[in-house]
């Protein structure tokens, strides 16, 4: 779990942040996984409803490493 951003963000800024939130773990992969490491990812705020996060990006990212 990790945060991305607050309240008062722009959506642009949230967006921003995410995207380099989720290259960063993406590149942290160890070697030893095969396969997937990013199966799935969701963002919710404290009261709002969960978002699904499509990950298909992150997952060439993490497997160009390797």
């Amino acid at each position: 779990m990790g945060k991305f951003g607050k309240r008062d963000f722009t959506d642009e800024n949230l967006q921003m942040n995410l995207d380099a939130f989720l290259k960063a773990v993406a590149r942290r992969r160890p070697e030893s996984v095969k396969g997937r490491y990013l199966t799935n990812a969701m963002v919710k705020t404290s009261m709002g409803p969960t978002l699904k996060v499509d990950l298909s990006l992150y997952q060439t990212i993490g497997a160009a490493n390797h």
